[in-house]
């Protein structure tokens, strides 16, 4: 009986796990497009190479888990694996895939990444990602509330709002002694709606800085995406591109909450009861 290379067990396992990882991303995108979606969008979206991602619809497709189409060669789930791939849509399925953006996220931004929620007057941290450069930041636990008008989510977020509803939502938590600088903050709140992202630098901590754009579910936020780090790396040299880089992880984070709506019949399907911060 021929033995088994040292290590050949772990190589092999190693490559199955990444391949799986790699069909997992594929299927959560085909599952957020119910009309289909074209290999070259499907590849870049999920992250795999084009060759790889064919590969593995030819395989799902074998398995009756994917559908393409010979018109249109849009490939979409299939009805009889609809229940099946539904659990991709639960809450604890959009948790994890939500984990997975933000690994990207950091991944590909070098830094600490999180996922916020506005409620009321707050802005909560419901979870974050630790990046590959941990260094002088200090990681505080979630969830935790923060002002609105000291973070980046916040100025995303309230950037969708009228001038004078936030005005009017602020005011009474806003410090006395600095209440004049509230003007300033909702003057800065028109540049980010603009530019599809905002950008803090030193309020939050003197030397942190972050960048975060909004998860539009028919046009109007309510969750964002940031990425946070020290003030020498996050600079406004790179400001934009970071932002670039929220901008479509909180494209891909709303297309995957809008389908999770519609398969649970839900306006919210990651509402406040549901996360367990009601009170």
């Amino acid at each position: 009986m021929a033995k088994q290379r040292p290590g050949a067990a772990d190589g092999s396992e190693k490559k199955t796990d990444g391949l799986l990882n790699r069909a997992m991303k594929v299927l959560r995108v085909v599952s957020t497009y119910p009309d289909g979606i074209g290999l070259s969008e499907l590849a870049r979206l999920a992250e795999v190479p084009k060759a790889s991602c064919f590969r593995i619809i030819t395989v799902l497709e074998a398995e009756g888990v994917l559908f393409t189409d010979e018109d249109t060669k849009r490939t979409r789930i299939s009805v009889g694996a609809l229940s099946i791939v539904g659990g991709l849509l639960t809450r604890g399925g959009m948790l994890r895939a939500i984990r997975d953006i933000l690994a990207d996220l950091s991944e590909a931004s070098g830094e600490t990444t999180g996922f916020d929620m506005l409620q009321g007057s707050d802005i909560v941290v419901l979870m974050q990602n630790v990046g590959p450069s941990l260094i002088g930041q200090t990681l505080k636990q979630t969830p935790r509330v923060q002002p609105p008008w000291l973070t980046s989510t916040g100025k995303s977020l309230l950037s969708y709002r009228d001038a004078d509803e936030v005005r009017a939502l602020l005011t009474p938590h806003y410090p006395r002694e600095n209440l004049h600088n509230l003007d300033l903050f909702i003057e800065s709140l028109e540049p980010a709606r603009t530019h599809g992202y905002a950008w803090l630098y030193g309020a939050l901590e003197r030397d942190a800085a972050s960048v975060a754009a909004p998860v539009l579910i028919d046009e109007m936020p309510k969750y964002a995406l940031w990425i946070g780090g020290p003030t020498y790396r996050i600079t406004p040299e790179n400001a934009r591109h970071l932002g670039q880089l929220a901008i479509a992880a909180a494209d891909k984070t709303a297309r995957l909450l809008t389908a999770a709506r519609e398969a649970q019949g839900t306006a919210d399907p990651l509402s406040v009861d549901r996360l367990g911060l009601g009170g």
